[in-house]
């Protein structure tokens, strides 16, 4: 009876451990499953560590590339994104997600003719989410869509990120700026959650609202320096000249 009441709570650890490593499995699958087909673009992730008895963890190395068309490399590379999951809600029909915290995420904006790389992700991400609703759509379509898992996301934050903007009107130089903080709240409060590829459209949204404000302000001030510089430099001039000619 001893040895039986000792192995019960070690086999519950294992049971936990293993539950944990299937999770961080599920997790990255997920990721790279679903992530593709809302995104259009490559979606990779290096590593998950999810513990179901703190229900924190993180994200490690998530790459998410570029729709056609595009020429940089990645259009988001995030090094760690950190995780609190509410662990009772794992294995429910909504998985409730405390905190979503982004530090330091590396963006590349990149706008060409056709328009940006992050408006046409976001673009991808409407046809997505909104493709159970459109009438013809094939039967595979529909099943994925409704097999999304339903998510809660109480706290989505991001720090420190910077944009770095590419352009053909450049010439192939890039701009960096800093990307303002982000934190967004309560997405799929409502009783029944919302979908992934519909709490990453509300996230996408904000982000891109966030990269045009930076960037149209960033090139605001550069274009006011060089005004400024070209000015002084064209007055100098202009006063050389007056004194070489006695006026």
């Amino acid at each position: 009876m001893k040895k039986v009441l000792i192995a019960i709570p070690i086999l519950i650890i294992v049971i936990i451990v293993a539950l944990s490593f299937s999770l961080n499995s599920i997790i990255k699958k997920g990721v790279e499953t679903v992530g593709p087909n809302a995104l259009g673009a490559d979606v990779r992730l290096k590593d998950v560590s999810m513990s179901l008895l703190s229900g924190k963890g993180a994200l490690k190395g998530l790459f998410i590339g570029n729709p056609q068309g595009f020429k940089s490399d990645s259009a988001f590379q995030l090094g760690e994104v950190r995780l609190a999951l509410d662990v009772q809600s794992v294995f429910s029909d909504k998985i409730i997600i405390d905190e979503v915290y982004i530090d330091g995420p590396d963006i590349t904006y990149e706008k060409g003719i056709k328009g940006d790389n992050i408006r046409a992700l976001l673009k991808n991400i409407e046809s997505f989410s909104g493709a159970a609703q459109k009438t013809g759509q094939d039967k595979e379509s529909k099943e994925a869509a409704a097999s999304e898992t339903k998510v809660q996301i109480s706290n989505f934050i991001v720090k420190n990120g910077k944009i770095n903007m590419s352009m053909s009107a450049l010439q192939g130089e890039k701009l960096s700026f800093a990307l303002p903080d982000i934190h967004l709240k309560d997405i799929g409060k409502e009783k029944d959650g919302t979908t992934i590829s519909k709490a990453l459209k509300e996230v996408f949204a904000v982000v891109n609202k966030n990269i045009i404000t930076a960037s149209a302000g960033s090139l605001k001030d550069i274009g006011g320096t060089v005004e400024k510089t070209v000015k002084g430099t064209v007055g100098e001039s202009v006063d050389k000249l007056k004194g070489l000619l006695g006026k």
